[in-house]
């Protein structure tokens, strides 16, 4: 049950990220869609390192909290905040500084070029404060407040729905309003999430900062797979957005921004669910209640199998007015029905991809709560980076169903690695044995092969 707050937050951000899709395409056209495809991986890239450290410390707070370390708890807490507040506002400067670069080596040049450029700049003006929207969501899931965290992410949600609406089609401002929008809205998320803090009305709450490196490892030790997972994903966007540009032009482009809003979809649900139970698995890990952590993991996988198998029969037998729904044919162009028919190829081939997709997402959540980062950034990155952009290599002779074929394959591998890493977890090293300490992991780190 308590998944299910996380999924519907989850889902109310998806929902709006359809939406702004939709919006764009029908007020501003195919140009200002395909604007937003290059664009947004650089806008994901920007929020990593705040990723990083949110998801790492929530690891390590939810094993103290179960652990009755309040004092501990509470000191991550507030070192992470504030680490997250430095770091965004040195990443927001560079992105801001370097937008029209960044898009530019992609090939985009013109309208495309200058559209993308605006948007990412907007992004990046707002980072420290949105960044801390999506960093308070974990903490407020670890002390319990899923329902607070779904609210707040579906009043944001309506938000960027309803400035979007009247930015792009009352006032018919262009395509950096979109982004505006969603700043806002972020950024008075990120308020109302933090208030609960600062009134000290939960578990954890603001205290003296004292950092001291051990923990500012072990956050960002914790945190690594997600920063990693974040930047290869990302990577592997702009190569195949480059390819796409060059194979296909905008139509290709908007053909695969399609395929990602889908998988955007699928993927904020598992999202929702997985990450939901992760300060729960945390929780009983560091109570050595091992039993509910194995039901816990058990839920996890099954309830994202469930998702993935649903995705997959839509895919199938959906797929031309799944892109019609982002792409309109109102303008009666042959770029149109060129991106259309383009997206339509690309849902069927790509659906397949979530017959296994559960099994590396599930897994990876599920060793990371259990401060098993290692043998999450195994799977990380062998589904977002390694596996991607070797197949691109094999399958670059196809064309564009080369890139679409990548998807499935990198899937299939991906689950073999996965089933393997968990195996090997639980029987070479003690998957459900005692959670290690922090003086654990700076010994071991002291005694590593790597320089001091």
């Amino acid at each position: 049950m308590a998944a299910i707050p996380g999924a519907i937050g989850m889902f109310a951000s998806v929902i709006y990220q359809f939406i702004d899709a939709i919006f764009v395409s029908r007020a501003l056209g195919q140009t200002a869609f395909a604007a937003v495809n290059l664009a947004f991986p650089f806008v994901i890239a920007s929020f990593a390192v705040s990723d990083m450290i949110a998801v790492g410390s929530a690891v390590l707070i939810s094993i103290r909290l179960g652990k009755k370390d309040a004092v501990n708890a509470n000191r991550l807490f507030t070192n992470a905040v504030l680490l997250i507040l430095a770091v965004t506002a040195v990443l927001g400067i560079f992105f801001a500084s370097s937008a029209t670069w960044l898009i530019s080596i992609m090939g985009a040049e013109g309208e495309l070029l200058e559209m993308a450029s605006w948007y990412l700049r907007i992004y990046a003006s707002f980072l420290p404060i949105t960044a801390l929207f999506f960093a308070f969501d974990n903490y407020l899931r670890i002390c319990g407040k899923i329902k607070t965290s779904m609210s707040i992410n579906v009043a944001s949600s309506l938000l960027i729905i309803g400035l979007e609406a009247l930015f792009l089609f009352a006032l018919r401002l262009p395509l950096w309003s979109a982004a505006l929008a969603s700043c806002i809205a972020f950024s008075l998320g990120s308020f109302s999430s933090a208030m609960p803090f600062l009134l000290k009305k939960l578990p954890l709450r603001f205290q003296k900062p004292r950092f001291e490196w051990r923990e500012t490892w072990a956050m960002g030790r914790n945190g690594l797979p997600s920063f990693l997972s974040n930047i290869a994903g990302r990577i592997t966007s702009i190569v195949f957005n480059t390819l796409l540009l060059s194979m296909g032009g905008e139509a290709a482009i908007n053909a695969y921004g399609v395929m990602m809003y889908v998988d955007g979809f699928v993927l904020s649900l598992l999202y929702g669910m997985c990450d939901s139970l992760q300060p729960a698995i945390g929780y009983n890990y560091g109570a050595k209640k091992m039993d509910r952590v194995k039901k816990l993991g058990v839920s996890c996988f099954l309830a994202s199998g469930i998702v993935c198998l649903i995705s997959f029969a839509l895919c199938l037998a959906l797929p031309g007015p799944i892109a019609e729904v982002f792409l309109s044919t109102s303008s009666g162009t042959a770029g149109a029905e060129k991106a259309i028919e383009l997206a339509s190829q690309a849902l069927l081939v790509f659906g397949f991809s979530y017959l296994l997709r559960w099994i590396s997402y599930s897994g990876q959540s599920y060793v990371s709560a259990l401060e098993r980062p290692g043998a999450s950034l195994i799977i990380s990155m062998a589904y977002n980076l390694v596996f991607p952009l070797v197949l691109v290599g094999i399958l670059y002779p196809l064309n564009l169903s080369g890139i679409w074929l990548n998807f499935p394959l990198t899937s299939v591998a991906s689950a073999f690695v996965t089933i393997g890493v968990i195996l090997y977890l639980i029987k070479k090293r003690g998957l459900y044995e005692e959670p290690p300490s922090i003086e654990d992991v700076h010994e071991v780190y002291n005694e590593g092969p790597w320089p001091h």
